[in-house]
């Protein structure tokens, strides 16, 4: 540029060096040129449009031609929204001072990139930036400040919202035009070209003190953040580039506009600038990391993304901090459309409820929860004896059990749940031998350190549930055993196991329509000795809340071998049952004793013990006859009759032996087809 009177549109040109490549509006207040004074000056000020720089030059160059007679101002900052103020401020790419009386021509060690004289006497400058931005640098305290407090140039032109006359431009202030026959003096652009610096160029400017005039998040206030419980609150709020982003170990691309759009993510969700700070600090996008002002950076920059948030950010804020207390409804209006419980497993757990799978020591307890997982899963009857009303993937949290351990176990009960499989089609129970390529969805965690009771954990529960296997939620969630996840607290304090773990684990059965079981232990004792007879909720360990909280339960306690199932269920009627056969070399349970009856199921559901060939057997030939020709399972006539496997079993080996129907390998047909 070698005249020293730019063109309004090469002034444009000019100062627009200072705002880097951003996109941002721009402001030009101005002053009518003819205002007589000091007082008349200050009530006509007007702050002008808001451009959008650099979509709208053509209408700044118009502004700046329409405003050539009066006192036009610029601002070397661009801002995100359409007024000129702090807390939307974009990044600087340049450094800038009201000089006064300082000659930037003397200036030796830090010499202006861009200089001009804006009355006779009195200068202005601007020290661009060039491979980076200078965040902050404006801010008190900041490069700009100590800047101009080491040249000893205007000690209040270096703030973030400062003002500065467009290099070139006339001087309309009424001191000047009295000392020049009335008219306003020329300024003067006297170089824009000089040298550029790196942001690490001003490092070394002496520190300033900045009174407090900046609200910077202190080392203590961070340290009191609990990132793992605020990350939890916020995680799945999150956009999943932002979880990906807050995952990685290391930077890869611009770090600038990812650190400030994670912080703009962490502001919609309703973050606090301390929080914003905590979050961002450990992760490889922090810039600032290693710098003495590394804190006050970030807060500057938290506080920047928090001003940003739009109108219905604020409001979907505002409406979530409101208390929504319900009022009063008519009962027969709240329960008109209710549907009735939908069984997951017939009798046994219904869809989305909680409970637990409780016994003592070597009751088989993470043995059954296998079974109920591989059930639920398949379809095949749990216990080889309750049919399963819900088919789907299922969840499994192992902490307590080794993958040997599991394996083992696995390896036992899978086979023998696929002796004998029946499925429904077209109204007709058909056998399906096993297929050792169908291998059930179960999706398993194992000795992860789950803790439930941690937010940050039940955050990602719930991102769990909801992806399921191959995008299916879980029909069931088992977690084996709770006091292996329950982390630090204290199990016999009611409140405590109930706000940090039962409340939040019912949300996410109810958010997801999953049953939730909790394997968990019972204090030792013979809960069955003497006269009195103590449930098996009540002999659960830790609190009375343990017991209140489930809705269907089984307890387990050893009898002679055997394993007795004591059901407590807010679904139907409770009762107990007996499981025997499980001291085999395979899995082959046997349901036995099954004392809960529904007026449903009150004729069609078996005793064995007091079952007689007299009052059974003609059902079971009606049965082999509605069947129709050809062998059929035992798991097949069971399924048709309602009854347990090994009633059937009994009743088939009884009319076996009369003669009236006939055995042929592991199935039974009539004698005459």
């Amino acid at each position: 540029m070698t005249t020293s009177t730019p063109t309004p549109a090469q002034s444009l040109t000019i100062i627009s060096k200072a705002w880097g490549r951003q996109e941002g509006y721009a402001f030009f207040p101005w002053i009518p040129g003819d205002a007589p004074d000091k007082e008349t000056r200050i009530k006509s000020w007007n702050e002008g449009p808001a451009f959008l720089w650099p979509e709208e030059q053509s209408k700044i160059v118009k502004h700046l031609n329409a405003h050539r007679n009066d006192d036009l101002y610029w601002c070397p900052s661009l801002f995100e929204d359409k007024q000129r103020r702090l807390e939307v401020a974009m990044d600087e790419h340049a450094l800038w001072a009201d000089l006064d009386e300082v000659n930037p021509k003397k200036i030796q060690d830090y010499p202006p990139t861009i200089a001009w004289e804006s009355s006779p006497g009195r200068y202005q400058a601007l020290w661009l930036i060039t491979g980076g931005d200078m965040q902050g640098a404006s801010w008190p305290g900041g490069e700009n400040q100590r800047l101009t407090y080491y040249l000893g140039a205007d000690a209040g032109g270096w703030d973030t919202t400062q003002l500065l006359r467009l290099p070139g431009w006339k001087n309309h202030k009424y001191t000047y035009r009295d000392k020049n026959e009335g008219k306003p003096v020329q300024g003067k652009l006297l170089w824009a070209n000089g040298r550029r610096y790196l942001p690490d160029d001003f490092n070394d400017l002496p520190e300033v003190q900045t009174f407090g005039e900046v609200q910077t998040v202190l080392e203590d206030e961070v340290a009191h953040v609990d990132r793992h419980q605020v990350w939890g609150r916020v995680r799945l709020k999150l956009p999943q580039r932002a979880r990906d982003l807050f995952g990685a170990r290391e930077a890869a691309g611009d770090r600038s506009e990812q650190l400030w759009w994670m912080m703009r993510c962490l502001a919609d969700v309703g973050c606090t600038v301390t929080e914003i700070v905590a979050l961002v600090r450990p992760t490889p996008w922090n810039k600032f990391e290693g710098r003495h002002d590394e804190l006050r950076r970030l807060t500057i920059e938290a506080s920047k993304a928090i001003a940003t948030r739009s109108t219905e950010v604020k409001e979907h804020l505002e409406e979530e901090q409101l208390e929504v207390r319900p009022g009063f409804i008519n009962l027969f209006t709240l329960v008109a459309d209710v549907k009735p419980p939908e069984w997951l497993v017939k009798d046994i757990l219904a869809v989305a409820s909680c409970g637990f799978i409780a016994g003592q020591p070597k009751a088989y307890k993470s043995w059954i929860a296998l079974d109920l997982l591989l059930s639920v899963a398949t379809g095949i009857p749990f216990l080889d004896h309750f049919p399963i009303r819900n088919v789907g993937p299922v969840g499994y949290v192992q902490e307590e059990d080794s993958l040997p351990l599991l394996k083992g176990r696995l390896d036992k009960v899978w086979p023998g749940k696929q002796a004998d499989r029946v499925k429904r089609i077209d109204g007709e129970l058909v056998w399906e031998p096993p297929d050792p390529h169908d291998i059930p969805q179960i999706a398993a965690v194992v000795r992860q350190g789950i803790t439930i009771s941690d937010p940050a954990w039940q955050s990602w529960l719930d991102e769990q549930m909801t992806l399921g296997v191959e995008g299916e939620p879980f029909k069931l969630l088992v977690i084996d055993p709770l006091m292996m996840v329950a982390g630090e607290i204290d199990e016999n304090r009611s409140q405590e196991m109930t706000t940090k773990i039962f409340r939040p684990l019912k949300q996410l059965c109810e958010k997801h329509g999953t049953s939730i079981i909790l394997v968990h232990h019972m204090k030792k004792g013979d809960q069955g000795t003497g006269k009195s007879f103590t449930r098996g909720g009540q002999m659960m360990l830790g609190s009375t809340a343990n017991h209140a909280w489930a809705e269907d339960s089984m307890y387990l306690r050893r009898v002679r071998g055997d394993v007795v199932i004591e059901r407590e269920s807010k679904h139907t009627m409770g009762g107990s049952f007996k499981v025997q056969n499980l001291r085999n070399k395979g899995w082959m349970p046997r349901v036995v004793d099954d004392r809960l009856e529904s007026p449903d199921d009150e004729e069609e559901t078996e005793a064995p013990q007091k079952s007689t060939s007299r009052s059974r057997t003609p059902r079971l030939l009606a049965t082999l006859r509605e069947l129709g020709p050809g062998p059929h399972t035992t798991q097949v006539v069971a399924e048709a009759m309602r009854v347990t496997p090994g009633g059937a079993r009994r009743q088939l080996v009884r009319l076996a032996g009369a003669g009236q129907i006939n055995r042929v390998g592991d199935a039974w047909q009539l004698s005459v087809d």
